[in-house]
């Protein structure tokens, strides 16, 4: 059987509030600086992705297993809130029926095992607490945080041929990149549908996407490009879910409001109006995020980079999920909106009576001083 050398990338990344304050975070981590990535693949020079704030975590885990040769692990902070937990270990003399067990492997740090996506957890945790003070968490206030992740087994020594190791293993590749057992027996169907999302740049490359994971081969190890529009595809996930979150939060309070002003007849107008301020500043945030996630694949044109994102996207559902929270953020504004309507009629209408007690009284005080003079 062939032998297979090269990396699984391990992404979670996580929302942990409105933004960050990267420009503080070196007094935290002193030395850390932005890095660009190097693009290739037909990417013009001139496009610009977010540029993370880059923290190398220095001692990550200790580990006992022949299959692994090295592991890495770094965290990219964003401004807008995100922190992305990367973490790379470098597999050697692999068979690629054996790439579902590296997730199972023990990683040993401070007297505690780990397996991967747990280890990733503590560090993101270690290093969420000395940067919480920069943290702006807005009305982002969750808990737990909303998180994605995603892997990607990258291969790059041991296959000549892809289509020919398509053909003999495809049912493994498509188990093993949709998360099942290998020996559960797939439908042909599910597996064709499974290695539908298949991209080559050329003759020797080919990537394989999926909703949880994907597959890339490249003798050539030039694929760090991809990478960065899968975290980036995954980062947009994340913030639309968590508006979405935030949004069916809000409207679980509107109910509340709702009824206080319409069932309970409460005045309340002012705590109306404060609420309305808060839905204006999360109409900004959504509008922000939403920009940015319909307009990538604009700013990406039609290279190979774009046709991946834009891939992804379909897999991800991103425009779904636009297009429910704009929904049900308009549903949200109109409720509020109508409210703040309601109480202000209503005090107009408390206002004119108390008018018209007024005017009464006033004139019952006139027609009694007048009888008390003429009669």
């Amino acid at each position: 059987m062939e032998i297979i050398n090269g990396e699984v990338v391990y992404m979670q990344i996580f929302d942990v509030g409105r933004s960050i304050n990267l420009d503080n975070i070196a007094s935290v981590f002193p030395g850390i600086r932005y890095e660009k990535i190097k693009k290739t693949k037909d990417t013009p020079s001139t496009i610009d992705f977010p540029a993370p704030f880059i923290i190398e975590v220095t001692n990550p885990a200790e580990f006992n297993s022949e299959k692994i040769h090295t592991i890495r692990i770094q965290a990219n902070l964003y401004a807008d809130g995100v922190i992305s937990l990367i973490a790379r270990i470098i597999f050697k003399n692999l068979q690629i029926e054996e790439l579902h067990t590296l997730k199972n492997i023990d990683y040993k740090l401070e007297q505690r095992t780990f397996k991967i996506f747990k280890l990733m957890k503590y560090h993101f945790s270690l290093i969420h607490k000395k940067i919480n003070k920069f943290i702006n968490r807005g009305l982002y206030n969750f808990d737990p945080s909303e998180t994605e992740k995603y892997t990607c087994f990258c291969i790059t020594e041991g296959i000549n041929n892809t289509q020919e190791i398509l053909n003999e293993k495809g049912k493994y590749i498509a188990t093993l990149l949709i998360g099942e057992d290998p020996n559960l027996n797939l439908h042909p169907n599910q597996i064709s549908n499974t290695l539908s999302h298949t991209f080559s740049f050329s003759e020797q490359d080919l990537i394989i996407l999926d909703l949880d994971r994907c597959i890339i081969f490249d003798p050539s190890k030039d694929y760090e490009d991809i990478l960065l529009i899968i975290e980036l595809s995954n980062y947009q996930l994340l913030e639309l879910r968590t508006l979405d979150r935030l949004t069916d939060s809000r409207l679980k309070r509107a109910q509340s409001d709702v009824r206080g002003i319409y069932i309970k007849k409460k005045i309340v107008t002012r705590r109306l109006n404060k609420k309305l301020g808060r839905l204006y500043r999360l109409r900004i945030d959504l509008l922000f995020t939403l920009e940015n996630v319909e307009n990538v694949s604009k700013l990406i044109g039609d290279f190979y980079l774009a046709q991946i994102y834009t891939d992804l996207g379909k897999i991800f559902q991103l425009d779904q999920w636009s297009e429910s929270i704009r929904m049900r953020f308009g549903i949200l504004n109109d409720i509020y909106s109508n409210a703040v309507g309601v109480s202000n009629e209503r005090i107009i209408l408390y206002v004119e009576i108390l008018l018209g007690v007024i005017f009464t009284l006033e004139f019952i005080l006139f027609v009694a001083e007048f009888i008390q003079l003429y009669f």
